[in-house]
């Protein structure tokens, strides 16, 4: 029970700093925020471009089966 309390506590004290801090690095936040985005971007395409690909190589794969 206590256990669960200071968690909730813990919980709400790194909600405050976290509030802190944007508000006082709120310039760096954005700084950084420009920074990830494009890697973020990059990362997701190239998932993407995996995923779709090796979902029509399965495709393909199931009509040949089919046929042959």
């Amino acid at each position: 029970m206590l256990s669960k309390i200071l968690i909730i506590l813990f919980g709400i004290i790194c909600i405050g700093l976290g509030l802190w801090g944007l508000i006082v690095w709120w310039s760096y936040f954005l700084k950084a925020l420009m920074a990830g985005v494009p890697i973020f971007l990059v990362f997701l395409g190239i998932i993407l471009l995996i995923f779709g690909y090796t979902e029509l190589k399965t495709i393909l794969s199931e009509k040949r089966e089919k046929r042959g």
